[in-house]
C-alpha cells in the first residue's frame, strides 16, 4: 500500500507534453496506481467519442467528459496500451490551471504528472503560468519532468536511486513519507544529502596573513561544526531507515545550497528527487525562497514537489 492512489497527468496533444507518459507509467507499475489522462479544452467543442460512437459536445452544460476521441488522447493511451497500462481518458472545459487541480480533487492520492520546458518556458500544456499556479496551489504531491520530444524520451523508466534533500527541519522531513513508498515498492535506493550553509560565510580570495588570525580560524571552525552537524542529522536520519529495512546513503556538501543541489543533480543523476514546498506561502526554509524555483528550471532530475501540511520549526 503506498501514498499514491491516482496518477493524473495533463496532456495538450504536442509530443513535449508526452514526456510526461514514461514517469507516469514507472509510478503506476510500481504502486498500482490507476492512470487518468486529462485533457482541458477552452472552448465548447463537438468531439467524436470512440466508445459511445457518437458526437459529444463538451460545453458548459457538460464541462466534464470521460471521453475517449483519437485526435484528444487516442495517441497517449495507445502508447500506454503499449506498456502493459490501461487509463481513464478525461476532457475538461475551462481554464487549465484551475481544471487541473479540480480534476486531481475527483480522485484519491492523487499525483499530478506534468512536463515542462524547464529554462526555455513551460510546455503549452500549462500555458505559461499554469504550472506554476498547480505547483502554487496543488495540495496534492507534483511530478514536473523536462519536456523532449519523442525520439528523446525514454521508453521505459525505473526509479532505482531516489534523492531527498533535507535541511533538518520538519518541513523538509514531509518529503520522506512518499520517498520511503516508493522506495519500498521500486526496491531504491534513498540519497538524503543536506547542504551545510556555509555561503553565508565569505572568506577572503587572498587571506595571506589573515589566516593566523583567530577571526580566520573561527570561520574555519564554523564550517567544519556546520558539516559536522549535517552529517549528524543525515546519519542519524539515515540509520532510522536502515531499521526499517531500507538501503540509505548520505551525502553533505557545503556551500550555496542552489549551486550544490544543482551540481549534485548533474554529478549524482537520481532517478527522481522529493522535496517539499510551501505552496503559496512559499518554500520550505532550506530553499530560500529562489532554489526550487531554479532547480525546477534548471535541473534535468524529475522534481517530486510535496507540499508541506503543517509549517513549523524544529
Amino acid at each position: 500500500m503506498t501514498s499514491i492512489g491516482t496518477i493524473v497527468v495533463p496532456l495538450d496533444g504536442s509530443q513535449l507534453a508526452e514526456a510526461a507518459l514514461p514517469y507516469a507509467a514507472a509510478l503506476a507499475r510500481a504502486t498500482g496506481a490507476g492512470i487518468v489522462l486529462l485533457r482541458v479544452i477552452e472552448e465548447m467543442r463537438p468531439y467524436y467519442d470512440e466508445r459511445r460512437r457518437e458526437v459529444v459536445w463538451i460545453d458548459p452544460m457538460n464541462p466534464r467528459q470521460e471521453l475517449l476521441s483519437p485526435e484528444l488522447l487516442g495517441a497517449a493511451v495507445q502508447r500506454l496500451a503499449g506498456l502493459g497500462l490501461q487509463a481513464q481518458t478525461i476532457v475538461r472545459l475551462g481554464d487549465p490551471r484551475k481544471e487541473i487541480l479540480a480534476e486531481a480533487e475527483q480522485h484519491a492520492d492523487p499525483v499530478i504528472v506534468l512536463a515542462s520546458h524547464g529554462r526555455g518556458g513551460l510546455g503549452r500544456v500549462l500555458l505559461g503560468s499554469v504550472a506554476t499556479r498547480v505547483l502554487q496551489l496543488s495540495t496534492c504531491p507534483v511530478l514536473v519532468v523536462r519536456a523532449r520530444e519523442t525520439d528523446e524520451q525514454p521508453a521505459h523508466v525505473d526509479f532505482a536511486r531516489i534523492a531527498v534533500p533535507l535541511d533538518g527541519s520538519r518541513e523538509a522531513e514531509q518529503a520522506l513519507p512518499i520517498a520511503r513508498d516508493l522506495a519500498r515498492a521500486t526496491g531504491a535506493t534513498l540519497h538524503l544529502v543536506r547542504v551545510a550553509e556555509t555561503f553565508r560565510h565569505e572568506l577572503p580570495d587572498d587571506p595571506g596573513s589573515i589566516l593566523r588570525t583567530p577571526s580566520y580560524e573561527a570561520i574555519l571552525e564554523r564550517f567544519d561544526q556546520l558539516e559536522a552537524e549535517a552529517r549528524e542529522y543525515l546519519e542519524a536520519t539515515a540509520s532510522q531507515l536502515r531499521e526499517q529495512g531500507f538501503r540509505v546513503t548520505v551525502e553533505v556538501r557545503s556551500g550555496d545550497p542552489w549551486d550544490e543541489l544543482l551540481d549534485y543533480t548533474r554529478t549524482s543523476q537520481p532517478d527522481l528527487m522529493v522535496m517539499t514546498t510551501h505552496g503559496r506561502g512559499g518554500v520550505a526554509r532550506w530553499f530560500f525562497g529562489s532554489v526550487a524555483d531554479r532547480l525546477l528550471t534548471h535541473a534535468h532530475v524529475p522534481l517530486l514537489m510535496i507540499r508541506v501540511q503543517a509549517p513549523g520549526r524544529q
